[in-house]
């Protein structure tokens, strides 16, 4: 059993995400060819995002940072509606 590494914050695993989009894909074994996408058409959303992303590293950050604000607003919305009438 091999030890995995220990899971982040959402801004921290979005950000693994995003990276590992973005860069290229490594073989799985000694000897295998890595699987590639090859885009045919500049339509591609697929492409489209990673080259963004290659491009402009700092937008990545600020899509996280969002993300993460995005997810403790709705935290805190969820836990102000929660709360038993007698506490608000």
């Amino acid at each position: 059993m091999t030890e995995s590494e220990p899971v982040g914050s959402i801004t921290e695993e979005a950000f693994k995400l995003f990276r590992a989009m973005s860069t290229t894909p490594h073989a799985h074994s000694e000897g295998e060819e890595a699987a590639t996408h090859v885009c045919t058409a500049t339509w591609c959303p697929v492409c489209q995002v990673v080259g963004f992303v290659q491009d402009n590293p700092e937008a990545l950050a600020q899509v996280s940072q969002s993300a993460a604000t995005l997810a403790r607003s709705l935290r805190d919305l969820f836990d102000a509606a929660m709360k038993p009438e007698d506490e608000k």
